[in-house]
């Protein structure tokens, strides 16, 4: 059994997503950073007494799952951007909607909620056009909004 050079990228890619997550979520926590993390959160979170009653504070869980996507974005992004062009012209018969289901069902990304999921296969679908193809960058807009 042979591996394509397709398969090959998708399973690099697959590497970069999961160091990207170990970088980020468990290797602080083994170190023993993690409060220091979300003091900084703390402390990086701006106060208003202005504000209206009732607004949500975004706990450190959402803030931290917020971090892990936009680092896996900004990862996948800017090592397979190219990657990302190349299928999304191979694979040209498909609708994007059908593109990001059939990689977050082969894919799995731990850490992250079905809809941050949903929002990181956007975000890099959109960033990664925007950055290497920008012919593509209306059928993925286009597929993102009627998907």
């Amino acid at each position: 059994m042979q591996i394509s050079k397709l398969e090959m990228r998708i399973l690099m890619g697959i590497a970069v997503v999961v160091i990207a997550i170990l970088a980020v979520v468990i290797v602080p926590r083994l170190v023993g950073s993690a409060p220091v993390t979300e003091s900084a959160i703390a402390q990086v979170t701006p106060t208003s007494t202005s504000s209206p009653i009732g607004t949500p504070t975004p706990t450190p869980t959402a803030q931290s799952e917020q971090h892990v996507l936009d680092s896996i974005v900004a990862s996948t992004v800017s090592v397979y951007s190219v990657l990302v062009c190349d299928s999304l012209t191979q694979y040209a018969a498909l609708s994007i909607s059908e593109i990001i289901s059939k990689v977050l069902a082969e894919y799995p990304t731990t850490g992250l909620s079905d809809q941050s999921r949903q929002i990181m296969a956007q975000r890099v679908l959109t960033e990664s056009t925007a950055e290497s193809c920008p012919d593509q960058s209306p059928r993925v807009a286009s597929g993102i909004t009627s998907g």
